[in-house]
């Protein structure tokens, strides 16, 4: 194996990949809904937010982003939450209250918790970082409480660096926030291939890492996408086997 072919950075996505809402997405929002006299399941939820995942898609091609600012990351998840509670036979008339509740409570640190994959690949990426120097990095679409945040929940100090949308005012899958990760591992686009980017989409962190050379992990927990489209892709189902594909990558 080539200088080239070696990895020195590992980029890790938040959202969906370290952290989730507890319970479920769908479960706070069902629960801040009966706070305000609506009942929904979360099984409706679900349905309504597949319902407007095209829209979002077709909005996010398009060149909507939302976590840029925090005026903008309102704007957005408001208006995702008020469809979501109108198709699921919400009031009118409570639809506003709800859906700004929701936003508060998405907001609430509390709300955010470690998967229980996350905690043993952190401590085994430190080791990595103590005796390997493997540089360690985020690079999530969050707004700019997320460094706040890890701190709550002592994870900050497992990385090197934190490449924030909400800081750096570009979202993945856009080019300049990939770019700044790499400089702040210390590498080039012409080096782009001795970093790794690990994340749960496919768009916005398989498709937007691929666009610069960066290698990709699609974590997949509940098989969520079909295998012809994820071609060209290293896909996992648990953060535990990332270890064993940095292993395969270093030679």
């Amino acid at each position: 194996m080539t200088t080239t072919d070696y990895i020195r950075a590992v980029f890790l996505d938040v959202g969906e990949t370290l952290l989730y809402a507890r319970p479920t997405w769908a479960d706070v929002i069902s629960d801040v809904a009966g706070i305000h006299g609506a009942s929904i399941t979360s099984d409706a939820l679900i349905a309504a937010e597949r319902r407007i995942a095209p829209v979002i898609a077709s909005r996010f091609r398009d060149g909507e982003r939302h976590t840029t600012s925090l005026e903008k990351s309102q704007s957005h998840w408001t208006w995702r939450y008020s469809e979501m509670l109108g198709l699921c036979g919400v009031p009118e008339r409570l639809i506003p209250s709800i859906a700004k509740a929701c936003h508060t409570r998405f907001n609430d640190f509390d709300t955010w918790v470690l998967f229980e994959d996350a905690r043993p690949l952190l401590d085994e990426l430190d080791r990595r970082r103590r005796q390997d120097g493997l540089i360690v990095g985020v690079v999530s679409n969050w707004e700019e409480w997320l460094e706040p945040l890890l701190i709550h929940r002592d994870l900050a100090r497992h990385f090197d660096f934190l490449v924030v949308s909400g800081v750096v005012q570009s979202e993945k899958p856009d080019e300049a926030i990939f770019d700044a990760a790499l400089a702040r591992a210390g590498l080039t686009r012409s080096q782009s291939n001795q970093a790794m980017h690990v994340g749960d989409s496919l768009t916005a962190d398989v498709e937007g890492a691929r666009a610069l050379g960066i290698r990709t992990v699609l974590l997949d927990r509940d098989v969520r996408y079909p295998p012809e489209r994820t071609s060209g892709t290293a896909v996992i189902r648990s953060l535990a086997e990332l270890p064993r594909l940095i292993d395969e990558a270093r030679g």
